[in-house]
């Protein structure tokens, strides 16, 4: 996994392992609580959670199958389209299974 440095603010020379784990798993559970955060208010959830994830979801899907969109050509940018949702859902889920592991006294 790669880090932001100037997130991080620690010189990369003569930095432990052990130091830059925590620094990795710090940015990540910071990113987690972040989007925790994100998650509970109504407005993220209308424009992403609802908007985009499930409504701008469903009527890509409807499209590709309607006549207009194949004789058009254009099954292709509908998909690129579902596509880029399934990426933004799959970093939240990067960020929740990054963020959210157990620590060592945890396990």
């Amino acid at each position: 996994m790669l880090i932001n440095q100037a997130e991080t603010a620690i010189p990369t020379e003569n930095v432990s392992e052990q130091e830059i784990l925590r620094v990795e798993n710090e940015y990540w559970v910071t990113k987690a609580n972040d989007l925790d955060k994100l998650k509970t208010m109504p407005e993220f959830q209308r424009v992403i959670l609802d908007g985009y994830f499930k409504d701008k979801a469903i009527n890509g899907v409807s499209l590709l199958a309607t006549e207009h969109v194949r004789r058009a050509g254009v099954r292709g940018d509908v998909m690129e389209q579902l596509v880029a949702i399934s990426h933004l859902e799959d970093y939240f889920a990067t960020i929740d299974n990054l963020g959210k592991m157990p620590d060592e006294d945890e396990e």
